[in-house]
C-alpha cells in the first residue's frame, strides 16, 4: 500500500513536507502581500460592527476570494507532481476543489480593545466578522480551538459528499513555534464527525479524546516548516492553533485547500478505502453547538490554549 494512504488510514493525515519549488512560492507571496495590506486597518470601528444583524457568512467564497487574481502563480502548487498523484489516488482524476482561501494568522498589535474583550476565552476566534466587508476575501483568525473540517458541512450543506473531503494546508513563508503552527491530532479521524467543541484533555504531550463511551490517547503534533511546507488531512482529523506569538506585526499567511470526490466518480478511491476503517458518523445532521442563532458564541472556552469551556 502507497505510504501516503497508508498514513491517512492509519493517522488521518499525510505530511508532504517542503516539497515546493521555494522561488515559485516566494513569488506568489510577495505578489499577496503586495497586492494587499495586512495592518490593522482591516478591521472595521465598533460602531459600524455592531449595526450588522449578524456575524454569518464573513469569509470567502468562490467568487468572493483573494486567490482569484493569482491562478497563474497557485500552478505551482495545484499542478505540482507529487501533491497532483496524491489527489487524484485518493479522489479520483476529475476532484472537485470545493473552496481555496488565504488564511491571515493575526497578531495581537492589530487588535482594537473591544475585538479583544469580544474575542476573549472564544474556541473559534474567526475574525471575519470584525473585518471591513471588502477585505472579507481572506480568513482571519486569531488561534483556533481543535476542530474537524467537516464542522463547515452538515448533512445537506453541499451537494457533494462531505465524507470524502480532504484539506491541503500550504505555507507560504517559514513558520516557526512563534508564529501559530498547526496542531494536530494524528488519529483522531477514526470516531468519525463528532460535536465542537469537542471533548479533550491535555496531560502533557498527550490528549485524551471522548466520544460516545470511546477514548483513544494521542500525541499532537505541532507542524512548523519553512516555505513550501504541506500537508493533507481527513475531514474529521483534529486540529487547530495558538495565537501568534510574536512581538512584532508578524502575521502568518497561509493557503487552504478543501477537496472532494466528484459525484460522478463511482469508482473505488484512496478516500474510500480510509472511509471503510471509521467507526463512526461520517454524515452528520449537526456538527457544533457552541453558536446561537446570530452567530455569537454561546459556549467560551479553548481547549488548545487550557481555558476551560463554560
Amino acid at each position: 500500500m502507497d505510504s501516503k494512504l497508508e498514513n491517512l488510514i492509519e493517522d488521518g493525515l499525510f505530511y508532504f513536507g517542503e516539497i515546493l519549488d521555494v522561488n515559485k512560492v516566494n513569488a506568489l507571496y510577495k505578489k499577496m502581500i503586495t497586492n494587499r495590506k495586512f495592518d490593522k486597518n482591516i478591521f472595521m470601528d465598533e460602531k459600524t460592527y455592531k449595526l450588522q444583524k449578524n456575524n454569518l457568512k464573513a469569509n470567502p467564497t468562490v467568487e468572493f476570494n483573494f486567490l482569484n487574481q493569482f491562478k497563474e502563480e497557485l500552478s505551482c502548487i495545484e499542478n505540482n507532481e507529487i501533491i497532483l498523484k496524491t489527489i487524484q489516488e485518493m479522489l479520483g482524476d476529475d476532484y472537485e476543489i470545493v473552496l481555496k482561501k488565504a488564511v491571515c494568522g493575526v497578531p495581537d498589535t492589530w487588535l482594537p480593545k473591544w475585538i479583544k474583550k469580544k474575542i476573549n476565552n472564544i474556541n473559534v476566534a474567526n475574525l471575519g466578522a470584525y473585518v471591513k466587508p471588502e477585505y472579507r476575501d481572506i480568513t482571519y483568525f486569531r488561534g483556533i480551538d481543535f476542530h474537524q473540517d467537516i464542522i463547515d458541512w452538515p448533512k445537506g450543506s453541499t451537494d457533494l459528499d462531505p465524507s470524502t473531503f480532504l484539506t491541503l494546508y500550504v505555507y507560504l513563508h517559514d513558520v516557526s513555534e512563534f508564529d501559530s503552527p498547526l496542531y494536530i491530532l494524528p488519529k483522531t479521524h477514526k470516531f468519525g464527525a463528532t460535536l465542537f467543541p469537542h471533548k479533550l484533555k491535555k496531560d502533557g504531550n498527550l490528549w485524551s479524546y471522548k466520544d460516545d463511551g470511546r477514548e483513544i490517547r494521542v500525541e499532537e503534533k505541532v507542524l512548523t516548516g519553512r516555505t513550501g511546507y504541506s500537508g493533507i488531512w481527513h475531514n474529521c482529523t483534529l486540529h487547530g492553533t495558538m495565537p501568534v506569538k510574536s512581538e512584532t506585526e508578524n502575521f502568518r499567511l497561509s493557503l487552504r485547500y478543501l477537496i472532494g470526490k466528484s459525484n460522478s466518480n463511482k469508482n473505488m478511491t484512496g478516500i474510500d478505502k480510509i472511509n471503510e476503517k471509521i467507526k463512526g458518523n461520517l454524515v452528520p445532521i449537526r456538527t457544533r453547538i457552541d453558536l446561537d442563532e446570530r452567530g455569537l458564541a454561546k459556549i467560551k472556552g479553548n481547549i488548545i490554549n487550557n481555558e476551560k469551556l463554560c
